[in-house]
């Protein structure tokens, strides 16, 4: 039972990779590993910052961040075991609306 979430939260992260990777807005910071996804907004560190702290406001999903080359960079890391594919795509909902939100 354990293996088998795991494998999905996996797929929902090589999923959302995929996604950040079609998006012009944005760009995978490193490589998907596991369920993590480490991402950024290709503007400013300040607006990566922005992006973070909003969706984090929403209380809805929580999300981290890290430095990586120099650079700040947003950290979604699914791990629970509620979670859900619709929790990871609202996550990517909220973080497409960038940094002014909306």
């Amino acid at each position: 039972k354990v293996a088998a979430m795991i494998r999905e939260q996996i797929s929902w992260a090589q999923e959302l990779a995929r996604q950040v990777e079609a998006d012009p807005h944005f760009e995978l910071a490193a490589p998907q590993m596991l369920s993590l996804v480490c991402l950024r907004y290709q503007g400013a560190d300040e607006e990566n910052r922005a992006i973070l702290d909003r969706v984090n406001a929403t209380g809805e999903i929580f999300l981290s961040h890290a430095q990586l080359n120099g650079r700040y960079v947003i950290r979604l890391a699914i791990g629970n075991m509620g979670t859900t594919r619709d929790h990871v795509q609202r996550a990517w909902e909220l973080i497409r609306e960038g940094p002014g939100g909306g």
